[in-house]
């Protein structure tokens, strides 16, 4: 199946069910061009897999890929890099409706012998057009005969600059704390503590491209923007109160970065399993979900 592209008068999102139903690209309509607010997985020199990937059934590390639950021990593969991101971004999903401004797929991880979680899961998408916002939600539903730990959250990238070489990019959300990476793993080497100044977007303040940075932050409020303001683009995000999290990836020399709204921490079953009460992991029941909602929404001036 092909890419299939949503559009209206002011948004245009490409969507790839064969590839996890990740993100191709995001443009705006904006004097009379399509302006790419995220990567164009198709232009040449995109080092990029997708614009935007979904992660579950949970989000980020797990530190060698190995954790306890309920009393029994797991290990998942790729332990030897930390288990990552989750495993549905690189699979193919169903179609299940499909409209000019709307799209829904579905996942079930009973269609595959070689999934990397315990449990079986089965997961719904929604990608939504409504004037200028995109508005996207995920469903993750435990299958199992016995309780799962869960967690959700997308991994959008994006661009630098809009319209002028070298315009600055301001970023701002508020948070409570930040996990420490003593280990440069990104792990957390112990609890949330206050933000150091480089961390700091709690005022609106550019994001330099020289400050590295992949942070998984906690106390989210579920708000935030990102600003070019030489483009006179502000591109505002919400989340539902699932995502009590938000991971910043900067990463140097690149010409993008990272904003992602997660339901649980970095290491989170590892946390929980410790008694962490930040580490954000949902228990579900049987037949039980989590539910999360991320939207991005255009402005200007």
């Amino acid at each position: 199946m092909p890419p299939i592209q949503l559009e209206n008068a002011h948004l245009r999102a490409t969507i790839d069910p064969n590839q996890g139903t990740s993100l191709r690209s995001f443009q705006v309509h904006r004097n009379n061009t399509w302006l790419p607010l995220m990567p164009e997985i198709d232009e040449p020199g995109c080092d990029l897999a997708a614009a935007s990937f979904l992660m579950v059934p949970y989000s980020n590390r797990i530190a060698d890929g190995s954790f306890t639950f309920a009393g029994e021990c797991h290990q998942l593969q790729n332990g030897e890099q930390h288990a990552i991101h989750g495993d549905v971004r690189t699979r193919a999903w169903r179609v299940e409706a499909q409209q000019p401004h709307r799209l829904v797929c579905s996942f079930s991880s009973a269609e595959y012998n070689d999934i990397n979680w315990p449990w079986p899961f089965a997961v719904r998408a929604e990608y939504e057009l409504a004037e200028h916002t995109l508005q996207q939600r995920l469903t993750l539903s435990n299958h199992a005969d016995r309780s799962m730990p869960a967690g959700c959250g997308w991994h959008p990238f994006f661009n630098r600059t809009l319209t002028q070489d070298g315009e600055p990019a301001h970023l701002h959300f508020q948070v409570q704390s930040a996990y420490p990476d003593g280990y440069d793993n990104r792990i957390p080497s112990g609890p949330a503590q206050a933000l150091a100044l480089h961390q700091d977007f709690t005022g609106e303040s550019q994001l330099a491209p020289d400050n590295f940075l992949d942070t998984c932050f906690y106390g989210y409020d579920g708000q935030g923007h990102i600003a070019w303001p030489k483009s006179g683009v502000r591109l505002r995000f919400a989340c539902s109160n699932a995502c009590a999290h938000l991971i910043l990836y900067n990463p140097a020399q690149k010409p993008y970065f990272a904003v992602e709204p997660v339901t649980n921490a970095n290491d989170g079953v590892n946390l929980y399993a410790r008694g962490d009460q930040t580490s954000g992991i949902a228990v579900l029941e049987p037949g039980q979900s989590l539910d999360a909602e991320f939207s991005l929404c255009v402005e200007y001036g």
